[in-house]
């Protein structure tokens, strides 16, 4: 109990483990990897950790959630917006689509300016990536990549571009970044209020 909310979780043992974790996710809620506590000695654990728990639960729940919108509002959440779409099929299906559609000509204008060619891309349903870049210059993104603005859209796009030529994090990668998409700190921003994971 924190205050006067309930909030379940569920121990998962495996005696592998050298500490305790606890995990949250809009998929599993909250999760206790236990290496071999005894049940009062994990429940004190999350108790000394219910304001986090109850902070990052609270922070999920006010990202935007694809399937949520689409069955408690019946709508799609498309380029950043809430819109009416009538979907045949499922609805994973619907955004990969929408992606192939839009993503692949955007690679090809960023590529162009940045000098920067992908070997190949492709898409895939994730859970917390935006996109990748292999050591072979491979480009992925999620397949729910169209439930963004635009301008994140292509953020993510430079990003992942940027990667062919710094295979790090390090200031020179951000820098490049930058030169080409300065408002990048903006999207950053933006990108927190969403989720790949359909």
């Amino acid at each position: 109990m924190y205050g006067d909310t309930k909030i379940p979780y569920t121990i998962i043992t495996n005696k592998r483990l050298k500490n305790l974790y606890i995990t949250i996710s809009q998929t599993y809620g909250v999760v206790v990897k236990n290496p071999n506590y005894s049940l009062k000695s994990i429940h004190a654990i999350v108790k000394k950790r219910e304001s986090w728990i109850a902070k990052k639960l609270q922070y999920l729940n006010l990202k935007k959630s694809i399937s949520k919108i689409y069955e408690e509002e019946n709508r799609v959440l498309l380029y950043g917006k809430k819109e009416s779409i009538l979907i045949e099929g499922k609805l994973e299906n619907f955004y990969k689509q929408k992606s192939q559609e839009i993503t692949p000509a955007l690679v090809e204008k960023w590529a162009l300016k940045m000098n920067l060619i992908p070997l190949k891309i492709t898409f895939r349903k994730t859970k917390r990536r935006w996109g990748s870049c292999s050591a072979k210059n491979e480009l992925s993104f999620t397949s729910s990549l169209v439930q963004l603005p635009i301008e994140c859209i292509e953020y993510i796009i430079v990003h992942e571009l940027s990667h062919i030529k710094h295979k790090h994090h390090q200031k020179s990668f951000w820098q490049h970044v930058e030169k080409f998409m300065p408002n990048f700190k903006k999207c950053e921003q933006i990108l927190k209020e969403y989720s790949p994971q359909i």
